[in-house]
């Protein structure tokens, strides 16, 4: 549903463009350019590929067809540019020897058509390839290793958030998921004066759970 929200959305973009300078859509759209596009992005795409997934059935990449299709379209738009300037190309500008006067208006149109497949990719690309950096990014933070607290780190760190250092102690001790009386064991305190610790950093750190203590530390 997304992917049509974006495909719609880079339509209008296309079209609000296109009055905003006095353009005609219909000159930035040649069907056949397009199709070349899209079968390019296809056949960049079959080495990539997961052929288990598509046995069962599954969803197909979209970012990477996408950015196949990207590929594609720079590869077409080179292609016809350089047969439009060779003078390969049907439509092009025939530059004969002695016959025709060179006109640089007309070589300028005929290049300007020339980059519609670049125009394809890149709308196709934005469609359905839109969420890929995002999705990479998200991969990206995941796989990053969290951060390794060391005890004094850890102590610091809540001295920092404005407990005191009996408070920010126990507040170690709590990290480690030690109980009230495993605490008063270990700082050699009673338990109900843990539990008055305990109290004030649950009010200094605004929080309402033991668990939470810890991650007040990121």
């Amino acid at each position: 549903m997304k992917k049509v929200k974006r495909m719609i959305a880079v339509f209008l973009y296309l079209l609000i463009v296109s009055v905003a300078l006095q353009l005609e859509l219909r000159k930035l759209l040649n069907l056949r350019q397009l199709m070349l596009v899209v079968a390019g992005g296809m056949i960049l795409y079959l080495p990539g590929m997961d052929w288990k997934e598509w046995r069962e059935k599954k969803a197909p990449d979209y970012g990477l067809f996408a950015r196949n299709i990207l590929y594609a379209s720079y590869i077409e738009t080179f292609i016809v540019l350089f047969f439009m300037l060779y003078g390969g190309d049907e439509n092009s500008v025939q530059l004969q020897e002695q016959s025709e006067v060179f006109n640089i208006r007309t070589v300028m149109k005929n290049i300007a058509l020339s980059l519609r497949p670049l125009l394809y990719g890149i709308c196709i690309w934005a469609a359905l390839g839109g969420e890929e950096q995002r999705v990479e990014n998200k991969n990206m933070q995941s796989e990053q290793p969290k951060k390794t607290w060391t005890v004094q780190e850890c102590y610091e760190r809540f001295l920092e958030l404005g407990l005191t250092r009996r408070e920010a102690e126990v507040a170690v001790q709590v990290g480690k998921g030690l109980s009230n009386k495993e605490i008063a064991m270990e700082l050699n305190i009673t338990e109900a004066t843990v539990k008055k610790h305990v109290a004030n950093i649950f009010e200094k750190l605004a929080v309402e759970k033991r668990e939470e203590i810890k991650e007040r530390l990121l």
